[in-house]
């Protein structure tokens, strides 16, 4: 009877219940489903590890954007700063140039005022002597 039943491509398994499918074809197709389900819940956690870590690399990109642009402000600042500092020491220098220039000047005239006393002082010494 049970070489009737194989032909008919039915089977009794270890309860003794009619199958459609072999003993080992079951069991075969059992593993494979619960090693599906495994990789299903495999495939499903590695899908959550990725959106993690490509929202975490979203926020590191964010940042890095925000520390790029406030570090190219910070130097644009700095490169301001030092064109107002170049702009105040050639103001600076050419103020120095100027008055250096208004001292020399001034040195001149003192030196021909003292000449002019000099001989002032000689013609007055000269009256009062003539006197």
């Amino acid at each position: 009877m049970a070489d009737e039943l194989q032909k008919a491509h039915l089977y009794y398994d270890n309860i003794n219940k009619i199958r459609i499918l072999e003993q080992d074809v079951l069991k075969d197709t059992e593993d494979l489903r619960d090693t599906c389900r495994e990789y299903e819940t495999k495939v499903k956690d590695f899908g959550k590890i990725i959106s993690t870590l490509l929202e975490t690399l979203k926020e590191l990109g964010e940042n890095v954007e925000k520390q790029k642009m406030a570090a190219i402000g910070t130097m644009n600042l700095l490169k301001s700063i030092t064109k107002q500092r170049e702009n105040d020491q050639a103001k600076l220098q050419s103020e120095i140039s100027e008055r250096s220039m208004v001292l020399e000047q001034l040195d001149a005239e003192y030196d021909s005022l003292q000449i002019l006393e000099a001989s002032q002082t000689e013609t007055i010494e000269y009256l009062t002597s003539l006197r």
